[in-house]
């Protein structure tokens, strides 16, 4: 494996805070990279699957599309334009909620089920590649150091 000063051609940093900022950088767009490619047999974009792997965790309930908002990795994301794709697409359909009418719920179709079902390389990516190179107690210091980046 590469380091990130071959990977780059950079060999003078100002200090190693900002060689780390620019590794987190660097990697954020490689693992971004492998998900995208991974995802394009599906016609799916990663916050598309995203959106669909939060339907999945509160499946059979539907959730309003702004609480969809709140846990989206991509905070820039258009929900409302996500929503409208996956909806042509058959993943996910709209129903008025049962106990306010002013709220629309959004659920995960039998479809949308089988799509994140047929989904394997990008689970292959944290459950078989990240493994391999990240013990459990390096993925938990990665983890906690990048927690501690941002307060």
């Amino acid at each position: 494996m590469k380091s990130l000063q071959d990977e780059i051609q950079q060999r003078k940093w100002q200090n190693h805070q900002q060689m780390a900022l620019i590794n987190v950088l660097y990697t954020y767009h490689w693992i971004k990279d492998q998900m995208t490619e991974a995802l394009k047999p599906y016609k799916i974009t990663m916050q598309q699957y995203n959106v669909l792997r939060i339907l999945r965790g509160a499946h059979p309930d539907g959730m309003a599309a702004a609480r969809i908002r709140e846990r989206l990795l991509d905070k820039t994301s258009d929900v409302s334009r996500l929503l409208d794709r996956l909806e042509k697409s058959n993943l996910v359909e709209r129903q008025s909620s049962k106990e306010d009418k002013r709220v629309t719920e959004i659920f995960l179709t039998l479809r949308g089920l089988e799509i994140l079902g047929q989904i394997r390389a990008v689970d292959k990516l944290h459950k078989e590649q990240l493994p391999k190179v990240l013990s459990d107690e390096d993925a938990q210091l990665l983890s906690a150091l990048l927690d501690k980046v941002r307060g």
